[in-house]
């Protein structure tokens, strides 16, 4: 009988240190998977940022765009305007035979 406890005891023993073992990676995980979520919480920030940056770069696009279109129809009226003053002081010269 005397073996049989030494035997459970070192059997209780082995499967003790393996608790702490398994305890301690455990641990490990926990931390790991805490600072994982820290650096997804940061990326997911920077993301939203990114996301309004871009929608700002979308709108001053757009403005750009209005503008230089308003732009290219004032060219087109200048040029319009010119060629027609330009037409009206052509002085047409007699011809001469």
């Amino acid at each position: 009988m005397q073996i049989e406890k030494v035997v459970l005891e070192k059997s209780a023993q082995s499967l003790l240190k393996k608790s702490v073992d398994c305890l301690d990676l455990a641990q490990s995980q926990q931390n790991l998977a805490k600072k994982t979520h820290e650096l997804s919480a940061e990326q997911r920030e920077n993301a939203d940022q990114q996301h309004q940056l871009a929608a700002k770069q979308d709108s001053t696009a757009n403005k750009l765009d209005e503008n230089a279109k308003k732009l290219e129809a004032m060219g087109h009226a200048l040029e319009a305007s010119a060629m027609e003053t330009m037409g009206d002081t052509m002085v047409v010269q007699p011809r001469r035979e």
